[in-house]
């Protein structure tokens, strides 16, 4: 439908404005007030975009004598997209968008939109082999993200970008507290579903399906999460009445799965945002978990002196704000919203939370940091500045850098986790 291509084009419009795709989509259906639209087709068409938008943009630039307005570029970027990675008829694609052009701009823009998409299929080999010559569009990342990826990871620097345009698996995390995996996989054949069982309690669907139709997930027995997230259990090592904080804790995820495991720990979630922190609360109850014993509470981790009740912790989880360089398939529109210039701003604040916390963990306790970042100012050496600062800590997963970051591969998202132990 036209319509589906018209509000993509405002999504679109908005996320180059700097707002993240929920914003943007919200926003898009503020402007538009469309009723008869289907939100897959228009999340596919955005998604498709962001994820492949350099070499798509690249195509737009060699196809146009004269540049589009904005709205009219987007609209050529999906009609690409479509073309190139959708089964949609070429015929159905390029008439939707002519019409769509229309009713954006004037319809004397319809015959711009025409000839520009039809020159790309009567050309296309051509056309996609100049844009294999261009590093960007070739790898679908800004220049500064290539030139940084491939020197801190010379070995698997071409791996590395192929799985960041791939679509992100689609990854559950069942509640054990609820039902045992095997029986969750039974439910899943049962429902006709592919699945693959990866480690643990992580099962992947070969087709994406909304929430309403995975079973049990109204009842709390599955979650919906990625592999390298589900590991963050595995590196606390808890104990029955550990005293456990969850510092950066919303969405909530790794703090569910942690009250999953069914031991007794005494938890305290925190979170800067009261709106974030809610959706703990609505995942705890749905999942049929007790609350965090010591709370779910509203505060910045840093500022200690405002939650902390002056006990130690055996256990700390640091789940600290990054870039999300390593989940970039499953949130393309953060390849377009960073800035090279954010990397510094969000290392500043994971050291200050690693220094800020560190006095709270008791000797012989464990601080676990996470990020779903790859790029090493905020991993590797984010914690060898640690170490060198704090010399009462040593980092037990450092026998090799593979022990600490998770390479993304078809099961797995970016992510890098450091398990610091106090003397």
């Amino acid at each position: 439908m036209e319509d589906n291509q018209r509000l993509a084009v405002w999504v679109l419009w908005y996320v180059f404005q700097g707002k993240n795709v929920d914003q943007a989509l919200l926003l898009a259906e503020k402007e538009l007030k469309l009723s008869q639209v289907n939100l897959g087709a228009v999340k596919d068409y955005t998604y498709g975009v962001l994820r492949y938008g350099w070499q798509l943009k690249y195509l737009v630039k060699k196809l146009c004598k004269k540049y589009p307005t904005q709205l009219i570029e987007n609209l050529l970027l999906i009609a690409l997209y479509q073309l190139l990675y959708t089964h949609d008829d070429s015929f159905t694609i390029v008439s939707q968008a002519v019409n769509t052009a229309a009713k954006l701009d004037h319809i004397a823009v319809k015959g711009f939109v025409n000839a520009v998409l039809r020159t790309f299929l009567r050309e296309k080999d051509g056309f996609l082999q100049l844009a294999r010559n261009n590093e960007e569009a070739l790898y679908n990342h800004p220049q500064w993200w290539i030139n940084k990826i491939k020197k801190q990871y010379p070995l698997i620097w071409k791996e590395i970008f192929n799985e960041a345009q791939c679509r992100a698996p689609f990854t559950l995390r069942v509640n054990t507290q609820q039902c045992r995996v095997e029986e969750y996989l039974k439910k899943l054949s049962e429902a006709n579903c592919d699945v693959v069982w990866v480690n643990k309690e992580a099962v992947v669907l070969s087709t994406p399906c909304s929430v309403e139709k995975l079973p049990g997930f109204d009842v709390g027995m599955v979650s919906i999460q990625d592999a390298s997230a589900q590991l963050a259990p595995d590196y606390m090592d808890l104990f029955s009445e550990a005293r456990v904080v969850d510092a950066c804790a919303a969405p909530g995820g790794k703090t569910c799965h942690l009250l999953e495991q069914g031991q007794s720990i005494q938890l305290l979630a925190l979170d800067k945002s009261e709106e974030r922190l809610q959706r703990i609360r609505d995942n705890v109850k749905r999942l049929r978990l007790t609350s965090p014993t010591l709370g779910i509470t509203v505060a910045d981790a840093r500022d200690v002196n405002s939650w902390w009740d002056g006990v130690q912790f055996d256990r700390i989880l640091l789940d600290a704000p990054c870039t999300g360089s390593g989940v970039v398939r499953r949130h393309p529109d953060i390849k377009w919203l960073r800035r090279e210039s954010d990397i510094h701003q969000l290392v500043a604040e994971q050291e200050a939370l690693l220094n800020n916390l560190w006095p709270l963990l008791k000797p012989q306790g464990k601080l676990v940091y996470v990020t779903c970042s790859i790029f090493k100012e905020e991993t590797s050496e984010q914690i060898q500045k640690f170490l060198k600062k704090h010399t009462d800590a040593k980092q037990l997963n450092s026998g090799s850098e593979q022990e600490s970051f998770i390479k993304p591969d078809s099961f797995h998202d970016g992510f890098y986790y450091a398990v610091c132990q106090k003397n």
